[in-house]
């Protein structure tokens, strides 16, 4: 129940964060701290990137927690939407949540057309979005995101 809550809570924050003018931008949800601590305006090549991510989705997140208690998440609005079809997941895309918990792979969150969650693990690198919102997270985080 409080991993529900906190599951809401998270969510709730990037959906208020995303109702202020600049609802094109992109923001990095600190969790620790349990606020967007940065906004960036959404860009081309970020776009091209998580079209990379999304077409690298390689299997759903299977661990226990998916939001974890220490990180960083990264709420990214696409314009236009992406399509994803795979064995797992059918929709247009219109927001990506990538997720890097402090000392794991970073994964991925998406939202069907009926506002439901599912995560997802991905082989694909995440260095230039990272490079892109000047972020530095641990090590292990910043290259291919591999078992």
């Amino acid at each position: 129940m409080v991993k529900k809550i906190s599951l809401l809570s998270i969510l709730f924050l990037f959906q208020v964060a995303g109702m202020n003018a600049y609802a094109a931008n992109i923001e990095v949800f600190h969790i620790n701290e349990g606020k967007v601590v940065k906004e960036v305006p959404a860009n081309d090549t970020v776009h091209k990137e998580v079209e990379g991510i999304l077409k690298g989705i390689t299997d759903i997140f299977r661990e226990f927690e998916p939001i974890p208690k220490s990180g960083q998440m990264v709420k990214i609005p696409l314009d236009p939407a992406i399509k994803v079809e795979n064995q797992w997941f059918h929709a247009l895309v219109s927001e990506v949540i990538l997720i890097f918990p402090e000392y794991e792979n970073p994964h991925l969150m998406l939202f069907d057309d009926e506002n439901n969650a599912f995560f997802f693990t991905f082989d694909a690198s995440v260095d230039r979005i990272l490079d892109e919102l000047k972020l530095k997270l641990n090590e292990r985080n910043n290259s291919k995101n591999s078992p």
